[in-house]
């Protein structure tokens, strides 16, 4: 059974790479959002995490998806000046 939310948030902030890909692994949705609209991508933009970024959308995370703030995961990693993960965003979003 996928982990929650919160538990998913929690591996996150922790930068914990390996504890993700498990849990994407054990079928986590890599779009997986609250009640808000804060995806897993976006939670990662917050903490600026490259590595994290990556691994969600390899496996298939919006990169354009909302929160209930009409932000995206860009324009939180750019407001945070997390030029790395806008980089990141921008290659992707190059590619597809």
């Amino acid at each position: 059974m996928p982990i929650s939310y919160r538990a998913a948030q929690t591996l996150i902030k922790r930068g914990d790479e390996p504890g993700l890909r498990a849990a994407l692994d054990a079928h986590l949705d890599p779009d997986l959002a609250n009640h808000k609209g804060w995806s897993l991508l976006m939670l990662a933009a917050v903490e600026g995490d490259v590595p994290i970024g990556r691994l969600l959308i390899e496996r298939g995370a919006k990169r354009d998806s909302m929160n209930s703030l009409n932000e995206t995961a860009l324009s939180i990693a750019t407001n945070r000046g997390y030029d790395l993960f806008v980089k990141l965003l921008n290659e992707h979003a190059a590619a597809t």
